[in-house]
């Protein structure tokens, strides 16, 4: 016999062995959102009643219980179905066929009650996570939009001769956390003002850091000529003259003597 005619007679064969076999098929119903979901946990369930499960992702899983039935779940998007074979069911008692098809029947529905309950709360605990990071990001969202209004808002003149160099300075104070020049009593905070060296009331404030100066040159190092700079632009149209302050004036404590101790001074 050749390859070709032995192949057709074990085709022929195993389909009139599945034609003796016996099926009964029971709807089942699914109260999640998507039955093709519930294949992990029904893989899941037969494994844990020691079963061999034989499973395909999001279309169905299988099992063998005993020698002669054989327990399928077919899952679909709004509709799980499962079917009991018995195997050569035709050719057995009709009593024994319907002893085998009950018991794997209620090993079945068993499984399914147990693994469409997981499945539930599996879609659950996603559906919730996924309204959790849409909220996130909707309000992520809003403050944007509230962070570009406000900048908008600032960027007009808004009765200010500054207008968007106005903006460009406030920012500016926002990077240095402030800057507060005292040159000795009687005189208020400025640039280039004040005694002589060995003034030691002479201080200056940078990013809320207290530094005691000894000459008023160094507190203008420290602080004073940036102060000044920016305090010149804020009279000015020139967009780019508080930046070119930031660069050429930059705040410079190295000629002052840091006290942490008298932050709390500092404005």
């Amino acid at each position: 016999m050749n390859t070709k005619a032995f192949s057709l007679l074990l085709a022929l064969s195993l389909s009139l062995a599945a034609c003796s076999n016996v099926r009964q098929t029971t709807p089942l119903a699914y109260a999640g959102d998507d039955g093709r979901s519930t294949v992990a946990s029904l893989e899941a369930a037969i494994q844990k009643r020691g079963y061999r499960p034989v499973c395909k992702e999001r279309e169905f899983c299988k099992f063998q219980y005993g020698q002669e039935v054989w327990v399928h779940f077919k899952t679909g998007s709004d509709k799980v179905v499962m079917a009991v074979d018995v195997v050569d069911g035709k050719k057995m008692p009709a009593d024994k066929r319907k002893a085998l098809t009950d018991e794997a029947t209620a090993v079945g529905e068993a499984i399914w009650r147990e693994a469409s309950a997981e499945a539930i709360e599996r879609e659950k605990v996603a559906a919730e996570k996924a309204k959790a990071e849409a909220a996130a990001r909707a309000e992520a969202e809003r403050k944007e939009e509230e962070r570009k209004a406000a900048e908008a808002k600032a960027g007009g003149n808004g009765g200010s001769s500054g207008g968007g160099l106005g903006r460009f300075l406030g920012a500016a104070a926002d990077v240095l956390g402030g800057i507060q020049v005292n040159t000795g009593p009687g005189q208020g905070n400025g640039a280039g003002s004040g005694s002589s060296g060995g003034n030691a009331s002479a201080h200056c404030c940078v990013n809320g850091s207290y530094y005691q100066c000894p000459s008023a040159a160094a507190v203008n190092k420290c602080a004073g000529e940036s102060a000044a700079c920016l305090s010149r632009c804020m009279s000015s149209s020139d967009m780019g003259c508080g930046e070119r302050c930031m660069k050429e004036h930059p705040p410079d404590p190295s000629d002052c003597q840091r006290q942490s101790d008298k932050d709390g001074q500092c404005r």
